[in-house]
C-alpha cells in the first residue's frame, strides 16, 4: 500500500500555524495528502493553505479554533466529520520555563490541556473510524524533555511524558490491526517554543530544523514506537539511563537554570 494510501486521504494537523505543525502541513502534502489545518491563528493558515493547495495540488481546509476552548475538541470533529481523516498529528502544545511557584497558574493549566487533554480528545474522535478501515496513523508530539525530571519546566516536560507514554502504548495497542502510532521527541528547534515559553534562546546548543524533524518522523512512521531526533539527543537520553535519577536531574537543572528571559 502506498503511503498516502495508508494515511491519506486527508491528515489532521493541530498546532498548524507556525513551526513543526506548518512544517508537518507541508510535507504532508508534499506526499500527495489532503490536510486540515487547526490552530488560533486564522491568517496564518490560510496563507499556508493557500500555498500548498497551488504547489502540491491537494485540497485544504482551515479550522480556526482554540483547542483549549470549551467544546473546541468537539467542534473540529463536527466540521471534519465528512471528511475520512487517515491520520492524525497531534502537534499543538507549548511550554512555560521558570521555577513552579513563579509561573502563572491558569497558563500552565491551559498549558496541561492543550498538550495532555487534547490529544486524548481528538484520539478519541478520529481512532475509531481509523480502526473500522484498517489503516491510519497517528503522531503524538513528545520531546527529549520526556525522558527525565526537568526542573524549571517540569510541568512542560511532564506534559511530554505523557504523549510519549500514550503514542507507545497505542503502537502496541494497534500495530496488528492495521494503524501505527509514533511519539515524536525533537530536542531544541528553530520554532516559537522558546519566546513562548519567556526562555532564552539555545545559545550553545545545537538546534534543529523543523524540516529534519518532521522528516525524521513520517520515515519512522508505522516502523517504530517512538523516535529522538539528532544524535546528542539519543547519547543525552541513553546517558541518563545509566547513572542515578539524582545525578540526571542535576544535570539537567544545570542546563536550564538560567535561562529565564529577564
Amino acid at each position: 500500500m502506498q503511503w498516502h494510501e495508508k494515511y491519506g486521504p486527508w491528515a489532521l494537523v493541530t498546532g498548524a500555524s507556525s513551526g513543526l505543525g506548518a512544517e508537518f502541513v507541508k510535507q504532508l502534502a508534499a506526499r500527495g495528502l489532503n490536510v486540515v489545518l487547526v490552530a488560533r491563528r486564522e491568517q496564518r493558515m490560510a496563507a499556508l493553505a493557500d500555498d500548498v493547495r497551488r504547489s502540491r495540488g491537494v485540497a485544504t481546509r482551515v479550522v480556526p479554533v482554540d483547542l483549549t476552548g470549551r467544546d473546541a475538541c468537539r467542534r473540529v470533529g463536527d466540521q471534519t466529520s465528512d471528511l475520512e481523516i487517515g491520520l492524525l498529528v497531534n502537534n499543538a502544545g507549548f511550554g512555560l520555563f521558570g521555577a513552579y511557584a513563579d509561573l502563572d497558574p491558569d497558563r500552565m493549566v491551559n498549558m496541561t490541556v492543550l498538550n495532555c487533554v487534547v490529544p486524548v480528545l481528538l484520539t478519541n474522535q478520529y481512532l475509531q473510524p481509523m480502526l473500522n478501515r484498517g489503516r491510519g496513523g497517528l503522531i503524538f508530539l513528545a520531546s527529549t524533555a520526556a525522558y527525565q525530571a526537568t526542573p524549571y519546566l517540569g510541568v512542560y516536560g511532564a506534559s511530554k511524558a505523557f504523549n510519549l507514554l500514550m503514542g507507545e502504548s497505542l503502537w502496541e495497542e494497534y500495530r496488528t490491526r492495521g494503524i501505527d502510532s509514533l511519539a515524536l521527541s525533537p530536542g531544541f528547534t528553530k520554532t516559537e517554543f522558546t519566546s513562548v515559553a519567556q526562555m532564552k534562546d539555545a545559545s550553545g546548543l545545537r538546534e534543529a530544523t523543523p524540516g529534519a524533524v518532521v522528516a525524521l518522523a513520517l520515515r519512522k512512521l508505522g516502523k517504530r514506537p517512538s523516535v529522538i531526533h539528532g544524535l546528542a539527543n539519543k547519547v543525552l537520553n541513553f546517558t541518563g539511563r545509566l547513572i542515578p535519577r539524582r545525578a540526571a536531574i542535576a544535570v539537567t537543572s544545570a542546563m536550564l537554570k538560567g535561562r529565564t528571559m529577564s
